[in-house]
């Protein structure tokens, strides 16, 4: 929504007020007070426990909360924005009756059961046949542990089966022998990095630094060598910043525009920063042309 401005109204199924709050009852809120160091905010009884961000990310990594490292994720991005994020949302929000004015609609699994989407975007934090491979080989998973494991399957089932048209699905939940069709697009999930600007400013800076505390030292030309490789190593792990737009990738862009796929989404799918996208987005003319 911080990136879709345009986009003037949007349709949460179910009670929207419940989507700030995880399935077990944590508050976004509650992760943004313990963010914050506001204890005496925090209502949750497992995030009140934790002493710092820290520990909460530890404790997410070993349970593999996924719904909690999504509320996470939100206040490292956010951050004191939150709130008026939050609002901006419940302002833009067409009430039951007006969903089919809605331009963007957003829902959990269970919300949307027995609905049909004339397009989809999955979310990352279903399971996947990866995660699935490494726990069969687990013998001593107790029998309460496949039940919940085939629950999570039949949620991607369900997940998947809510598009009339096309799909937008992330790479780490396709399956081998996952089917190839015109209406399947499969979205590129990769580690955030900095982009080349950023990595070449901020090591300009390191340079600097260490050239003013001793500027006779010969260690600067391995700093420089050091800066040299690292942008290389950069531009090796992502060549695709670095290819020129072809009428196929324009096409495909168009298409994922229209179908309102998120900026950080079509920059990782692309292999480009954010910048670039926006970028090719103007040159397209896509806002003027499409909204």
């Amino acid at each position: 929504m911080k990136e879709k401005a345009n986009v003037k109204q949007i349709y949460f199924e179910g009670n929207i007020n419940s989507y700030t709050y995880a399935d077990d009852g944590a508050s976004l809120y509650d992760v943004l007070n313990l963010y914050n160091s506001k204890h005496f905010l925090i209502k949750d009884h497992l995030i009140r426990s934790m002493r710092n961000i820290l520990e909460l990310e530890e404790y997410i990594e070993k349970t593999e909360d996924a719904q909690l490292g999504m509320m996470l994720e939100i206040v490292k991005e956010y951050g004191n924005e939150i709130p008026s994020i939050i609002k901006s949302i419940k302002d833009k929000h067409v009430k039951n009756d007006d969903k089919e004015s809605a331009e963007m609609i957003f829902s959990t699994v269970d919300r949307c059961k027995g609905m049909e989407y004339d397009s989809i975007q999955l979310a990352n934090d279903f399971i996947s046949q990866k995660k699935l491979e490494k726990l069969k080989s687990n013998t001593q998973m107790a029998e309460s542990s496949i039940s919940k494991f085939n629950e999570e399957i039949n949620l991607l089932y369900v997940a998947i089966t809510r598009t009339k048209n096309n799909i937008y699905i992330p790479e780490t939940l396709v399956s081998d022998g996952f089917p190839n069709s015109p209406h399947i697009n499969i979205l590129k999930v990769i580690t955030e990095e900095p982009n080349l600007s950023e990595i070449e400013s901020s090591e300009q800076i390191n340079i600097t630094e260490k050239i003013e505390e001793n500027e006779t030292s010969p260690a600067c030309e391995n700093i420089t060598k050091e800066k040299a490789y690292s942008v290389a190593t950069f531009r090796e792990k992502h060549k695709d910043a670095y290819k020129p737009w072809t009428t196929e990738l324009d096409d495909e862009l168009t298409k994922m525009y229209c179908e309102g796929i998120h900026v950080k989404d079509l920059a990782k799918h692309f292999g480009r920063t954010k910048g670039a996208i926006y970028s090719r987005i103007s040159k397209l003319e896509l806002e003027e042309i499409y909204g």
